[in-house]
C-alpha cells in the first residue's frame, strides 16, 4: 500500500509515520510512504506518483488541506483521503471532497488503527490477495506485489517487497492464482507475475529486479504468446485510462 502524509509540523509527520509503520509491521503488510511538509510539494509529486491513502492536515501554511484536496481530486477520485485537524469546524468541507476519515489531533493510536483497519478492509475488497501461513500467523500479500514464486520441496518461496518462505504446496498456490491473467508457470516449480517480466527470449525469462529463469523448452512458444497477450492487455488498459503507448 502506498501512503502519503502531508503535514507542515515535522513532529506530527514523524509521529504519524511511526504509528502507521507499527500497524503495518504488526499486520505483516507491505507499505510504501512519502512525507510532505506542504500541499504544494504533495500535489507536485502526485502528478507522477500514485497513492492509495493520503493523510492530510487541514491547517497548513500555504495551501491548506481542503484546497489541496480539491485540486488533488480533479486528478484522482479513488484515493482515500483522511484529514487531520485540531478542530472539527471544517468537517463538512472535508466530506465535500469525499473524505474517508477525519482524525482529531493529538492522534489517538487506537482510533488511528481502527481507521487503518477500515482502509485494509476497503482495499481487500478491491484487490485480490494471498494469505500465507507463517507459523502461528498469516501474512496478506497483494497479487499485484508478487514478483515470482518458486517451489522448494513442501515449501514455497514467494518474492514480493519481502521474501516469504512458508509451508504450502506449489500446486495449491498455482491453483489459487490460476484465474488471474498475471500469473504464469514457466517451468517446473517456477511461477512469475507477467507484469514484472521484461523479456522472454532465448529460453530465458527476465524480470524487472534482474532475476532470470529458464523457460520450459517444450512450451516456449505458448509461454511467449502468454507474455505478449499480457503486455497487450496492459497497454490497452493504460490507453483506456488516458495514458500513452
Amino acid at each position: 500500500m502506498k501512503i502519503a502524509i502531508v503535514d507542515d509540523v515535522k513532529q506530527d509527520r514523524e509521529n504519524l509515520k511511526k504509528s502507521i509503520l507499527r500497524y503495518f509491521t504488526d499486520k505483516e503488510m507491505s507499505l510504501e510512504y512519502d512525507l510532505f511538509a506542504n500541499g504544494e510539494d504533495f500535489l507536485s509529486s502526485s502528478r507522477h506518483k500514485h497513492f492509495d491513502v493520503v493523510f492530510l492536515d487541514i491547517f497548513m501554511e500555504g495551501a491548506d488541506g481542503i484546497s489541496t484536496a480539491q485540486i488533488f481530486r480533479r486528478a484522482d477520485v479513488n484515493c482515500l483521503l483522511i484529514f487531520l485537524t485540531s478542530s472539527t469546524e471544517h468537517m463538512a468541507d472535508a466530506f465535500l471532497v469525499h473524505a474517508f476519515g477525519y482524525l482529531e489531533k493529538p492522534l489517538d493510536e487506537q482510533t488511528l488503527y481502527r481507521v487503518l483497519d477500515d482502509v485494509s478492509k476497503f482495499y481487500a475488497k478491491k484487490q485480490p490477495f494471498l494469505e500465507l501461513p507463517l507459523g502461528k500467523q498469516t501474512a496478506a500479500v497483494l497479487y499485484s506485489d508478487i514478483l515470482y514464486v518458486t517451489a522448494d520441496s513442501n515449501y514455497i518461496e514467494l518474492h514480493a517487497d519481502k521474501h516469504y518462505r512458508c509451508r504450502m504446496s506449489f500446486s495449491r498456490l498455482a491453483d489459487d492464482l490460476k484465474d488471474d491473467g498475471r500469473f504464469l508457470i514457466i517451468n517446473r516449480g517456477v511461477l512469475v507475475n507477467l507484469d514484472y517480466v521484461v523479456s522472454m527470449e532465448h529460453l530465458t525469462c527476465r524480470l524487472k529486479d534482474g532475476t532470470s529463469f529458464p523457460l520450459n523448452r517444450k512450451k516456449e512458444a505458448s509461454l511467449q504468446q502468454a507474455y505478449i497477450t499480457r503486455q497487450f492487455a496492459l497497454r490497452t488498459e493504460k490507453v483506456s485510462k488516458g495514458g500513452a503507448l
